[in-house]
């Protein structure tokens, strides 16, 4: 990613946030009486000039079933993961995963009140290969920092389309998670992504996958 430095008059004086991306990114620094400013322009995956902090959730695609009446907040930070995961380990289920991003805000609370400064949504595609009807959701992801860190990520059920997967067919579509606070999101090494489901006789299991193989975009 080039960067670059332009010296500019301004008559504000301010700091904002560095959106991440994977366009080029330049910053723009102006001094006046012994301050500066800096402001960080990047450009988005259709080319688009952007500076930090214009844009919101509902101009992300990934994010834009979060945008509700008084929340949509401003982001701070973005990150594209790609990935090509697909694993069938578990009891005759295929998970298939091609991307995930995250987003930092400035606040997103959800319908409980409980605020939120991180943002995750996982591309899937899950499959019921097995004989039997299940019953399948989401339940928890935790983040690993490259620092070895791990980071609790909580699963949006609003968002969930929440019907028995029956047999032989799929789902796919966008899984939402919520994070307390604000980490380094472009430094994130593997997400352990737990899963749960009932099976036609209601017997419950657990599994957790390891997504391991994440390059950002």
């Amino acid at each position: 990613m080039k960067k670059s430095t332009l010296l500019f008059p301004v008559v504000l004086i301010g700091t904002m946030a560095v959106l991440g991306g994977c366009g080029d990114k330049t910053e723009r620094k102006a001094e006046i009486v012994q301050e500066s400013a800096t402001e960080a322009v990047t450009t988005n995956q259709s080319g688009d000039t952007i500076v930090a902090g214009t844009e919101s959730l509902k101009d992300e695609g990934y994010f834009k079933e979060l945008v509700t009446h008084g929340q949509d907040p401003k982001i701070k930070e973005i990150v594209s993961y790609r990935t090509d995961f697909k694993n069938s380990d578990w009891d005759h289920i295929t998970l298939a995963i091609d991307h995930v991003k995250l987003v930092n805000v400035d606040k997103f609370s959800d319908k409980e009140g409980n605020t939120y400064k991180e943002l995750m949504t996982v591309n899937y595609q899950l499959k019921n290969e097995d004989s039997s009807d299940k019953h399948i959701k989401p339940d928890k992801a935790v983040l690993v920092l490259k620092d070895g860190k791990k980071v609790d990520a909580e699963f949006f059920f609003d968002y969930w389309d929440d019907e028995v997967l029956t047999h032989d067919a799929h789902k796919d579509g966008m899984i939402h998670f919520k994070i307390k606070e604000a980490h380094e999101i472009n430094d994130i090494s593997k997400i352990e992504l737990t899963f749960k489901a009932k099976d036609d006789q209601n017997h419950e299991t657990t599994h957790t996958y390891t997504i391991d193989q994440l390059t950002v975009e």
